[in-house]
């Protein structure tokens, strides 16, 4: 009788930590599906400039502490920081859009320069099977004073980065 009751318990407690574990990693992805921004980035005739923004904001969260900006790999966050945001690239999305998901669009306007580049932020929400456009930031310009064309471009994706991260809290 012993046995069966220890049995018993084993399968118990077994299934108490599968339904506890199952449970709290889907309510971890709900919540990191809330905080996940979409960037779409549009009209980079420059394959340098796009690389280069793709690498500072793909795949990183971000969050404020102590009012300082934060921005790191998404697979290095453990914590479920309240104001943390994760940002990743529309594409990987195909056909898999999950309602309320959030896309921040950014559309390069004329032609590309190491000095200053020009664009348009705008937030869009998924509804009703559609992108719903939420916000327009209008056209932002960046320039930079740097001599050389590599600390030029540097220069320039940090701008757009942190405004791109600023414009998701906002």
């Amino acid at each position: 009788m012993d046995f069966k009751f220890r049995n018993n318990s084993i399968f118990f407690f077994t299934a108490v930590l599968i339904a506890v574990s199952f449970f709290g990693c889907a309510e971890k992805e709900k919540s990191n599906t809330e905080n996940t921004y979409y960037v779409e980035l549009v009209n980079f005739k420059f394959d340098s400039l796009r690389k280069s923004i793709g690498e500072q904001i793909f795949g990183k969260a971000t969050f404020y502490k102590g009012n300082d900006l934060n921005i790191l790999s998404g697979n290095y966050i453990t914590d479920d920081l309240p104001d943390l945001l994760y940002f990743n690239n529309v594409e990987i999305l195909k056909e898999k859009i999950s309602e309320g998901s959030k896309k921040i669009r950014i559309e390069m306007l004329g032609e590309f320069s190491y000095d200053s580049v020009s664009y348009t932020l705008q937030k869009f929400t998924y509804l009703n099977n559609s992108w719903k456009k939420i916000s327009d930031i209008g056209v932002l310009k960046e320039s930079t004073a740097f001599k050389t064309p590599f600390y030029k471009l540097e220069d320039l994706v940090k701008k757009i980065t942190r405004i791109i991260i600023e414009y998701a809290y906002n």
